[in-house]
């Protein structure tokens, strides 16, 4: 094991990006947690940061600690470490805060005992999956993006088979974020059960043209793409002001929004950066309208790859397919 603290860092991620339910997903500049592990007598972990109050405070609970505890039952590596999980992406918020202290936790473990590698891209995204469904349910949209940047999307899980694509800056994003909390695990609980063939076929075209927008950088065609017929309308009436939010911001030049995962944050694209400042501008204000507070940011799409210690023979282009 490494001396010393080993530390890692794991990007906010958007997730669904409008159609693609847990299928697509964005890591975006800004926000990030962090973890730092080194070796101890006993395990043991603390949570400081945003939100840090809220979350379990245990190894056993934490979602860092599960997945270290994941990586450990994989590669046989049983030190005993402490634990350090620094918050920067607000809990509940729809922005991959739990995916990302997953992801840290992975990266920071492989730091600490780089003989762990050859369990490979894959198995290291499998355990960090292990500390998001405790929370969040068995979902990989975020901890992929968290994990290896850019945009993700999604074939299969078993056996797991996605690509990753990087995003040009000419695509900005405004986001929203607003105090109120919804739990991803409740969000997901009310979706429907049956979808209409239309919906579905609605969902499929915009997520298939939605991808290619963002790999060629057209931010029109992409905010064009976002509608989702199927998990937004069961989700929306949850989210005070949502409707007020979309409508300021595609008045303030925003070629479309949706929710950022499951809420409350939402996001727009945008083909500059004015438009982006005057949409997450907008957007805020819509919600204070409504006696909310928000947060305004506007940011791109992160396409460094966090995990590229075990991706070195790959470019910024690629695919994971495991048998």
């Amino acid at each position: 094991m490494a001396s010393g603290w080993s530390t890692a860092r794991a990007p906010a991620t958007i997730a669904n990006v409008g159609p693609g339910f847990d299928v697509f997903c964005l890591a975006i500049h800004g926000l990030g947690d962090a973890v730092s592990i080194r070796p101890a007598d006993t395990d043991v972990l603390l949570v400081e940061g945003v939100d840090a109050e809220l979350l379990p405070h245990s190894f056993a609970a934490n979602t860092a600690g599960i997945v270290i505890k994941a990586l450990r039952k994989a590669t046989g590596i049983e030190t005993p470490v402490e634990v350090r999980v620094r918050k920067g992406i607000p809990a509940s918020r729809g922005l991959g805060s739990s995916a990302a202290s997953c992801a840290a936790a992975a990266l920071s473990f492989l730091k600490a005992f780089p003989e762990s590698g050859w369990l490979g891209p894959g198995g290291f995204l499998e355990a960090a999956v292990e500390g998001e469904a405790a929370v969040a349910g068995r979902h990989y949209d975020n901890v992929a993006g968290a994990l290896l940047g850019g945009f993700v999307s999604i074939a299969s899980t078993a056996p797991l088979v996605l690509a990753r694509e990087p995003v040009s800056s000419r695509i900005r994003i405004a986001l929203a974020i607003p105090d109120l909390r919804l739990q991803t695990s409740e969000m997901r609980r009310i979706l429907p059960r049956d979808v209409r063939r239309e919906d579905a076929v609605s969902n499929a075209g915009k997520a298939a043209t939605l991808a290619l927008a963002l790999v060629r950088g057209d931010a029109d065609l992409a905010g064009r793409s976002l509608e989702d017929r199927i998990a937004e309308p069961a989700r929306a009436p949850f989210l005070k002001g949502y409707a007020e939010a979309k409508r300021a911001a595609l008045d303030a030049g925003a070629t479309g929004l949706a929710m950022s995962g499951s809420g409350s944050a939402v996001f727009a694209f945008a083909t500059s950066r004015r438009a982006a400042e005057q949409s997450a501008k907008s957007m805020r204000d819509a919600f204070a309208g409504l006696g909310i507070n928000a947060k305004a940011l506007t940011t791109t799409v992160d396409n460094s790859i966090p995990l590229r210690a075990l991706l070195r023979d790959r470019g910024a282009r690629f695919s994971l397919v495991t048998p």
